[in-house]
């Protein structure tokens, strides 16, 4: 698991999340060349913080065309857009499209959808996501791959219209409400290392107002930080 998709996706290996409220919001994994224990490990990012189960598997679904003329290659996209959404309702796939954060798509906010081109010249894409629950059925990336290929097949084409699909990540909801438990972590284990110096020593935490960071921490798991020091000192 590993691209990072962007609703944004993000492009780089974590994001910050200041001010973001009740939002689906999507974690990228940085993938690096490791053995497969620490596969998603980044040693730049602090050790400290909260892992927990992402809310979402998400993964991007591209509706081309590539007809010759662009007002019929946009036309073709819109039908195979429309037919998407409505066999995702008889299939249970939720739909979702965004810049960064996630909704719901619908008929009427498909019409606001930026058509852009393709990987190919003269060809008109438009790129939404996959978004299905972490758990049940869905315990891992290839019970979602499958799910979504099936749902991709399933969807018809309208004249040159096709679907391609990209890698699958995890979005969590609303990520700034677990900036209390990523400080309790950060207090906890700080206070753990002042101990081991004995009653005389204390800390000094600093940059617990810096922005929230999250990244992927295994296929089904992400993990929240923020980065910081402290210090241990004679009180």
């Amino acid at each position: 698991m590993k691209k990072l998709i962007g609703l944004v996706v993000l492009a780089g290996m974590f994001a910050p999340i200041a001010g973001m409220a009740q939002d689906t919001v999507v974690v990228t994994g940085s993938r690096i060349d490791r053995s497969d224990y620490d596969e998603f490990y980044d040693d730049e990012q602090t050790a400290i913080g909260l892992t927990r189960k992402a809310d979402f598997f998400v993964k991007p679904i591209y509706v081309n065309s590539d007809s010759r003329d662009a007002k019929v290659r946009s036309e073709e996209v819109t039908a195979m857009l429309t037919a998407a959404i409505e066999r995702a309702r008889v299939q249970g796939i939720s739909l979702v499209a965004g810049e960064y954060t996630l909704a719901p798509l619908t008929m009427q906010s498909m019409e606001e959808l930026p058509y852009g081109r393709g990987s190919r010249p003269d060809t008109t894409r438009v790129k939404i996501y996959a978004r299905l629950p972490v758990g049940g059925k869905f315990k891992g990336v290839d019970q979602v791959d499958e799910a979504v290929l099936a749902f991709k097949d399933s969807v018809p084409a309208t004249g040159r219209s096709y679907i391609e699909t990209g890698g699958t990540d995890l979005a969590i909801d609303n990520p700034d409400q677990y900036r209390g438990a990523v400080v309790r972590a950060i207090a906890d284990e700080s206070k753990r290392y002042a101990a081991m110096f004995g009653n005389d020593y204390g800390i000094e935490i600093r940059g617990l107002d810096s922005d929230l960071y999250f990244k992927q921490a295994s296929q089904t798991e992400v993990f929240l930080y923020i980065e910081h020091n402290f210090v241990i000192k004679p009180k």
